[in-house]
């Protein structure tokens, strides 16, 4: 009844897909490397007080400079490929889901240009197949309005899922870094607590200031994620009831609207965490919007009964 599982598959749906993945995969990567860094300096600091050298204020002092330029300028930098990112996946959405581009709210898209360079250079085949049916297939038995409605739905929740397990991996990290600093200093090199904070916790900080900014961010997302999704099962639900089309595409693009707000101010996930989760959760999208897409034809079937009774029911 619509297009979208064809579509989604096309040549240029796809460069769009690869073309967003690539400025998210550069952006993880710096994200990694300031991570590693992060957590380098307490462990450089516990080796060099092992072999006896000096070099805690130096390392205290390069822990706070470093945490100072990743919030100035890394961070910034890593804003302006989300916004960029998230300006691709939206033209991906308007142009499978049938939507018109909201330049008011999104901007000028993506330059053309830009797309071919970061899309030109295939991912590795495995890659390259997670990026086709991005969607559910089963979507296509749906007329449009109730099918763009379903894909919101599943997207909204794939991705609530994903940050809701990720910030318990960074609050879970978090307590296991503060707990070894605090196991080294008192029980392996029984430190003073004037030696332990300022050899152990000094250069630690910027870590435990990362992972307690990024446990925040990503709840705070789940949390908005989830009156998202609350609104998309309400539109569901009246799209199902049989809402005017007209209407319910309305509401849609206003939903799509804030999807867009969303991705743009969303903090990122690294790679190992989707391809850990993915399976589960493809399987739970597929599972749920083919759920929806039965339960929606059979109603249709039985109104249809009942507006059509067998010959001599009256």
């Amino acid at each position: 009844m619509n297009n979208i599982p064809e579509r989604q598959n096309e040549d240029r749906m796809l460069a769009l897909l690869r073309a967003r993945r690539a400025l998210y995969r550069n952006a993880k990567n710096w994200q990694g490397a300031v991570v590693w860094f992060t957590l380098l300096l307490p462990i450089a600091n516990c080796g060099t007080t092992i072999w006896g050298l000096s070099l805690t204020p130096l390392l205290a002092v390069a822990a706070l400079l470093f945490g100072l330029v990743e919030i100035l300028f890394i961070d910034s930098w890593l804003k302006r490929r989300l916004a960029e990112g998230a300006k691709l996946q939206e033209e991906f959405d308007c142009e499978v889901l049938g939507m018109h581009w909201n330049e008011l709210v999104a901007g000028k898209k993506v330059d053309h240009e830009r797309v071919h360079s970061a899309s030109r250079n295939r991912l590795d085949s495995k890659s390259e197949q997670q990026l086709r049916d991005w969607y559910p297939t089963a979507v296509g038995r749906l007329p449009l309005h109730l099918a763009r409605v379903l894909c919101q739905r599943e997207n909204l929740m794939y991705d609530g899922k994903v940050r809701d397990f990720y910030s318990y991996v960074l609050a879970g990290g978090a307590f296991a870094l503060f707990g070894g600093a605090l196991a080294y200093g008192g029980l392996a090199a029984q430190l003073r607590m004037s030696e332990w904070v300022v050899g152990i916790l000094a250069p630690a900080i910027p870590a435990l200031m990362w992972a307690a900014r990024e446990f925040r961010r990503q709840r705070n997302t789940v949390e908005s994620l989830e009156v998202l999704k609350a609104e998309a099962d309400k539109l569901w639900k009246k799209a199902e009831a049989g809402g005017a089309p007209d209407a319910i595409s309305a509401t849609s693009r206003e939903l799509q609207n804030a999807l867009y707000n969303h991705r743009i101010s969303s903090p990122l996930i690294f790679d190992f965490l989707y391809r850990f989760r993915r399976k589960g959760l493809e399987d739970e999208m597929n599972a749920g919007a083919l759920h929806h897409v039965d339960r929606y034809a059979a109603r249709g079937a039985a109104s249809a009964q009942f507006s059509n009774p067998p010959d001599g029911v009256r």
